[in-house]
Order: C-alpha cells, then sequence, then structure tokens
C-alpha cells in the first residue's frame, strides 16, 4: 500500500519536473538572443565610440553624488558647432566640481546618448554583463533541451508532454 503512495508521488514529482523543462526549452532560447542581441548593440556602440569618436573639450556645469557613484553634467560644443548638455558617469575619473574643464570622448550621430569622459576607456560595461548573461542562458537552454531529449528518448515522458 505505502509502494503505491510512494510512487503516486515520485509521478507528481516527475510530472512537475517536466512542466519546468517543457516552458523552460522554448522560453529560455527566446531570452538568451534577446540578451545576445543586447551584447552585440552595447559591444558595437563601444567599438564605434572608440574608433568614431570625437573629443572635444566641455565644462561641468552640475555634479551628482550618490553614495559611492556619481553623474556630472557636463555641456560641450561639437565639431559641427551644437551645444550639447548631457550626463556623463565617469568610471575612472576623479570626480569633478562644477565650472571644471573636462574632455568629452562622443559619437557624432548621436552626441547625446553616447558621451563620455576621455580619461575612461571607451567601452560600454554592461557589454560585458551582457555577455556573461547571454553565455549562461545559452547553457541553460542547451541543458533544457538536452534533458528533454533525453526523458524523450528513455520513454518516460508522460503522455501529455510528448512532441
Amino acid at each position: 500500500m505505502s509502494d503505491a503512495a510512494e510512487t503516486e508521488s515520485t509521478r507528481k514529482t516527475g510530472r512537475s519536473a517536466y512542466r519546468k523543462v517543457w516552458w523552460l526549452r522554448f522560453c529560455l532560447p527566446v531570452i538568451a538572443l534577446a540578451v545576445w542581441g543586447y551584447f552585440a548593440t552595447t559591444a558595437v556602440s563601444a567599438y564605434r565610440l572608440a574608433n568614431e569618436g570625437e573629443v572635444v573639450s566641455g565644462v561641468v556645469t552640475e555634479v551628482e553624488r550618490y553614495g559611492r557613484t556619481h553623474t556630472n553634467t557636463v555641456r560641450f560644443t561639437t565639431v559641427d558647432g551644437r551645444q550639447i548638455e548631457t550626463t556623463i558617469a565617469p568610471e575612472t575619473c576623479e570626480l569633478k566640481e562644477p565650472g571644471a574643464a573636462i574632455r568629452i570622448r562622443y559619437l557624432a550621430s548621436d552626441p547625446y546618448n553616447n558621451a563620455q569622459d576621455t580619461c575612461d576607456q571607451a567601452r560600454n560595461e554592461l557589454s560585458i554583463g551582457a555577455a556573461l548573461g547571454a553565455l549562461a542562458l545559452t547553457a541553460l537552454s542547451v541543458q533544457a533541451w538536452r534533458l528533454w531529449r533525453r526523458h524523450r528518448g528513455s520513454g518516460q515522458l508522460p503522455p501529455e508532454y510528448r512532441i
């Protein structure tokens, strides 16, 4: 009698595991592709900033401090004569006070969103995190499909989960 109860309990637990693998095998690859796309976008942006970026002088107009991090609002004139005021978040540079001179690297195509202090490397730190996240999601996706194929090949899948 107790063997039958354990078998039923085991069967329910097994079905719960199959449900998890069932949806993971479809959702994880889609999420991984989105993260790989984000990584590609940020990596290309950092590459373009390093190779095509214009360097000009600017002035710090405002400083905002958030605990250990800070942002500088800077005003600069682009090479084509436009006045731009945007916010940058220096990664490795020292905090500059309002009125201080600063060298700015920016993309001529979008100086508002692609500007940074020249003492920082032309990089996008988010691209490193996106790459690691994409690798982890890809590994999980592959594992979910491997699990599914292994259980499908062994005939252990419940009838309602067959492809």
